[in-house]
């Protein structure tokens, strides 16, 4: 519903996060979280950390009702070492004690209710708080939602602000940098690795891995909807394009083991910059795919 699992996603300013939503986020735009809610007919709300922690009280009882009444409570805040999305799943001590999941857990954690509101709000752009899943306002059509979610996929492939990009100028913007020496002169205590470079690499390699079954989904709902088959195909090229073989991303020294050395190298980083046009080229492709169909250009 995001698109997070079809965009490529490329900073020009600084460290976004690693795909759409955080990218979104990060700009201040919480309404994005409530209108992916209201796709699916349903109401939310995006409570931001200055508001929660200014009306610590009702705030801390709020999720308390949700959670009794089933609803997890959706957060962003940085609580207990997680920077990214957790969800409150229980409580104990009347909400001293809030018990949270990350995808990663099969058992909840635990965090007081001081380390979720105590101290100052971060200052900075990004929108970080609660999201509350309120009551289904109306009964919508799966298939729909399927087939509204890929027509919206070319315009999120082709997005470029200031600040940021998706897709297609994604790929060539992170070519762009590093050919043009971008970590030229670089100490290797500055390079961190990861939110410089691999978060990009990881980006790459979940969507072109993990965007097929929503793909298989739309299509099993939707079967006049046979061009994501096409669709599909690019992303598998792409995946064996990072990690397959020597003339691969991850073969050239360009993927998660990438090293500073490598990048400030002319001619590998060269040959990097290279592949990551190759990305760029299949991403146009399925966005030229998707438009014509949109359309209704059979």
């Amino acid at each position: 519903m995001t698109g997070d699992v079809f965009a490529q996603v490329y900073p020009f300013d600084c460290f976004r996060g690693d795909g759409v939503t955080d990218f979104y986020m990060s700009a201040g735009n919480a309404a994005f979280i409530e209108d992916v809610f209201a796709k699916c007919g349903y109401a939310a709300s995006f409570i931001p950390e200055k508001q929660l922690k200014a009306n610590r009280e009702m705030y801390l009882h709020t999720p308390l009702a949700y959670i009794d009444k089933g609803a997890p409570v959706i957060s962003n805040l940085a609580i207990a070492g997680h920077t990214a999305w957790i969800v409150f799943v229980g409580y104990e001590e009347y909400g001293k004690t809030l018990l949270y999941m990350t995808d990663n857990m099969t058992e909840p954690e635990r965090v007081s209710s001081g380390g979720v509101f105590d101290g100052e709000p971060a200052d900075n752009e990004w929108s970080r708080g609660w999201v509350f899943v309120g009551e289904k306002r109306e009964q919508k059509d799966l298939a729909q939602i399927y087939r509204d979610a890929v027509q919206a996929l070319p315009g999120l492939l082709s997005v470029k602000t200031d600040a940021y990009c998706f897709g297609v100028e994604a790929f060539r913007a992170w070519a762009a940098d590093i050919e043009a020496g971008k970590f030229d002169g670089m100490a290797p205590e500055a390079f961190d690795g990861w939110r410089l470079y691999s978060t990009y690499v990881c980006n790459a390699a979940t969507n072109s891995s993990c965007c097929h079954e929503f793909l298989r989904r739309a299509r099993e709902l939707n079967p006049d909807m046979s061009y994501l088959d096409d669709v599909g195909g690019l992303y598998h090229r792409m995946e064996h394009m990072w990690n397959d073989g020597p003339d691969s991303l991850e073969g050239l020294g360009g993927g998660f083991n990438v090293s500073l050395e490598v990048l400030q190298d002319r001619e590998k980083r060269g040959r990097i910059a290279n592949k990551l046009r190759e990305f760029a080229a299949y991403t146009d492709e399925a966005v030229q795919i998707l438009e014509n169909n949109k359309r209704g250009n059979l």
